[in-house]
């Protein structure tokens, strides 16, 4: 066993395709690891493409980038350190998909042996069988006299129990323990969820103390579209003990040397969950705006909670300048729904303006009477104002090359509380993946530690009154759902695969489950046309979340044990 082993871990913020970047970014960190005297650098998953690529893998330009890329990080180490870098790379195989999620492993100006992925994820937010061979091999690598066992993300979780059973059947780390290992490293790029960071940190103390071997996890950080990582790379010996935790939502490179020992009170706090959210989504709503090129977002602030919310998160990650709020009332709005969107914005120094649609509305109801020669009333005409707001919000983006964020919540994408092309019109929810009592605890968050300012941000009046669509008289959310609070709880167990409706009911109020099943099923169209949401949990209505729109299978989910989807990677 060595006396000492440095092992630089890069954490960095890729933006997927695009190679030249991403290399530069790399190039950058390695050099620092190899002034801070690293024998080793190891970056995260598909570090030069960034993770997740998706069909960028079918084009053969992006690949030639790559390969250009991997040949430029080859020759940093002629005098510097190896490198284990994730890459795609060509499958040997005769049948099959034709690339493999691979580690390259650079020494000496060249490169010194690849590995394939030997486990691929398929279930939830993956679809690695689409683009990837899985490997058959493990492999372990001599770099200055330690043998160092080399994985990819998810062969670190071989044992997580999916769909009811477990997903694979070999043990990748065990096996590169068997085969003489010393230092287990994993390249990863391991999505974010709530709690998920505690979760990697017993995982991976779990595999340490199973194999006897330190182990390093190199996590990509960032937002890619509605995906978050974290970060929070790790450092672990061989007693299972965390010697270095890297920060959470935020690019960082730093050595660590796992068999000289270290500081092991690294950090392992358990935040609570306002804060992880609010971290994770400022993270997702800068790198969304970032990535796509674009300064500037619209938000239609009506006064209530969610867009409440929604105008501090991104206050929070842009700064005030490129936030801009709008009241949209139309004849059915009060006064004092105004008032507090006003003040909100007041309070949190963005530009803000009231733009009535009542004219819009009548307008359009005038024009729908003339063709159908009938009144426009009930839901209709509620709808006509939520999609009223929606034109004059995106004419504002158009005009101020800006987009719109959607404030809408989980809870409301659940059961359909929402007009489609009206408040669910924009290019990102950052909310999306919220349920409603989490939006709460945010907002408290929130005015306990305001992003501008020291004084809370939210009125009082607008934490504290009923949620409301206020689409007419003297309407709230709870005249047409149950309360959130009982509401709220009955949609998690079902919707991340916990509970059927027959066992829901044993724990549940009766009204409460067949309220919310019914409307899960019935809106699912609506989820499909909606924009994307930052997932912070173990199930968003996104790429997740893969339910029929032309079906009928109520019956069979009322009663049918639900197949259920535990840890995910």
């Amino acid at each position: 066993m060595p006396q000492s082993f440095h092992v630089g871990l890069v954490q960095h913020d890729p933006i997927v395709g695009d190679v030249a970047g991403n290399l530069a970014t790399l190039e950058d960190e390695i050099e620092a690891a190899s002034r801070a005297g690293a024998d080793l650098v190891v970056t995260p998953e598909l570090a030069v493409l960034g993770y997740p690529p998706r069909d960028l893998l079918h084009r053969n330009g992006v690949l030639a980038a790559q390969e250009a890329a991997i040949d430029r990080l080859a020759a940093l180490t002629e005098t510097g350190p190896a490198v284990i870098v994730g890459v795609a790379t060509e499958s040997d195989f005769a049948t099959g998909p034709p690339l493999q999620n691979g580690a390259v492993v650079l020494a000496g100006g060249e490169r010194r042996a690849t590995y394939a992925k030997r486990l691929l994820p398929t279930y939830d937010v993956f679809d690695e069988h689409r683009y990837f061979d899985p490997g058959r091999e493990p492999l372990t690598v001599d770099i200055n006299d330690v043998t160092v066992g080399v994985s990819i993300c998810e062969d670190a979780w071989h044992d997580a129990s999916i769909t009811g059973k477990r997903r694979h059947g070999i043990d990748p780390l065990g096996e590169l323990a068997d085969a003489g290992a010393d230092l287990l490293v994993t390249l990863s790029a391991s999505p974010f969820s709530l709690g998920k960071p505690q979760r990697r940190v017993e995982r991976f103390a779990g595999h340490a103390t199973k194999t006897d071997l330190p182990i390093v996890f190199a996590n990509q950080v960032g937002g890619n579209d509605d995906l978050l990582f974290d970060g929070n790379s790790l450092g672990i010996d061989g007693e299972g003990r965390v010697i270095e935790r890297f920060p959470a939502f935020e690019e960082a490179t730093a050595t660590v040397d796992l068999f000289e020992g270290g500081d092991t009170n690294a950090s392992t706090t358990r935040a609570s969950r306002a804060s992880q959210a609010r971290k994770a989504l400022r993270l997702g709503v800068s790198d969304y705006m970032e990535k796509t090129g674009f300064d500037d977002v619209i938000i239609g602030m009506s006064g209530g909670i969610d867009s409440t919310a929604a105008a501090i998160l991104a206050v929070d990650a842009l700064g005030p300048e490129h936030v801009y709020g709008v009241s949209l009332p139309s004849t059915i709005t009060s006064d004092a729904s105004i008032e507090d969107a006003r003040a909100v914005g007041d309070n949190l120094g963005i530009e803000f303006d009231v733009v009535p649609v009542g004219g819009a509305v009548e307008t359009l109801e005038a024009t729908i009477e003339s063709a159908t020669g009938e009144a426009v009333e009930g839901l209709a005409a509620e709808n006509i104002q939520a999609r009223a707001r929606g034109v004059v919000l995106m004419t504002l983006a158009n005009t101020r090359g800006a987009f719109v964020l959607t404030p809408d919540n989980k809870s409301e994408a659940a059961v359909g509380y929402c007009t489609l092309y009206g408040d669910t019109v924009g290019a990102l929810a950052p909310l999306g993946d919220c349920y409603k009592t989490l939006v709460y605890e945010l907002a408290e968050y929130y005015n306990d530690h305001p992003p501008v300012g020291s004084e809370p941000i939210i009125p009082e009046r607008v934490i504290d009154k009923p949620p409301t669509a206020e689409l007419r008289e003297d309407q709230t959310d709870e005249d047409e759902l149950p309360e959130y609070d009982a509401l709220d709880p009955v949609l998690e167990a079902y919707i991340h695969g916990q509970a059927t409706g027959d066992n829901l009911r044993g724990e549940f109020p009766d009204h409460v489950v067949d309220e919310a099943l019914s409307r899960i099923a019935r809106s699912e169209f609506k989820r499909w046309q909606t924009p994307p949401p930052l997932r912070i949990t173990k199930k968003s209505f996104d790429r997740g979340w893969k339910y029929p729109i032309a079906a009928s299978y109520d019956a069979v989910l009322e009663t049918d044990e639900k197949i259920t989807s535990t840890e995910t990677d």
